[in-house]
């Protein structure tokens, strides 16, 4: 969806959901209300991860710490892993704004694209994309709705610190949105750029670090979506700044980054 696509951000799960039944007893639940709702009714058939007492339909993310100061998360709907990850451990660093749930509901994420999922249309991440923004869930978005959806957004936006752009885009309203609030307001960056420089090398670490530290007195409305070019500029900016300015989680991030690193 528009989060990753539109800015060159699609995150890969790992399929792992034949391990579920067996390393369930290792995970704690980190409650999160961006969670999607459990089915109703018979409809949907549960999927394999379970709590190993009681055998619960696990629901939520969880995670698990590895060697290596390593860390392993999953989130799971109604027993269906829809993001898989390991990245390295990032203590310091915690946000409301920042989540597991957050690429992974602003994609359209699974990793089993023939499980069920919460998505229930084509508009179901740009929904929910424009709705996270107006409850602070997120500092930054990109979507498309209905003229009408899109008119009932920019009047519920009033008040709330958003700075959106919109244009038509064939039948649809497409919107860009971030928060006027400055980045050093937003987020402890000292605490994260701490992070990135003990999880990741010197040479992959320093100028995640260096364009963290300059984004301090700067903001997403300011700086990518006001300005001339905006989001090609985000396009370009950093790793680190577009996943933090995304509200993804920054151990998934320098995952990334190290990724990108390596020899194809």
């Amino acid at each position: 969806m528009h989060d990753g696509h539109s800015n060159g951000w699609t995150l890969t799960c790992i399929r792992d959901s034949e391990r579920a039944e067996t390393v369930a007893d290792a995970w704690i639940l980190h409650p999160d209300y961006r969670t999607p709702q459990v089915p109703t009714g018979t409809s949907v058939a549960p999927g394999p991860w379970r709590h190993p007492d009681g055998g619960q339909i696990m629901n939520g993310t969880y995670r698990r710490p590895l060697p290596e100061h390593q860390v392993e998360v999953v989130t799971v709907w109604y027993g269906h892993a829809l993001s898989h990850w390991y990245g390295p451990r990032m203590p310091r660093f915690t946000n409301p704004m920042v989540s597991a749930w957050n690429p992974v509901l602003a994609q359209g994420l699974t990793v089993d694209p023939r499980s069920p999922s919460p998505y229930r249309d084509e508009l179901w991440c740009d929904r929910w994309i424009a709705e996270a923004l107006l409850y602070g869930r997120k500092p930054y978005g990109t979507f498309a709705l209905p003229a009408e959806d899109a008119l009932r957004w920019f009047a519920r936006s009033g008040g709330t610190g958003l700075v959106y752009h919109a244009r038509a885009d064939g039948e649809l309203i497409r919107v860009v949105a971030g928060t006027a609030e400055r980045y050093a307001q937003l987020f402890d960056l000292d605490a994260l750029i701490s992070d990135y420089l003990e999880a990741l090398p010197a040479e992959l670490a320093e100028p995640q670090a260096a364009a963290l530290d300059a984004h301090r007195l700067r903001s997403p409305a300011l700086h990518y979506v006001l300005t001339e070019g905006a989001e090609t500029h985000f396009a370009q900016a950093p790793l680190a700044v577009r996943g933090l300015t995304l509200g993804y989680p920054p151990h998934e991030t320098a995952a990334r980054i190290a990724a990108e690193a390596r020899p194809s």
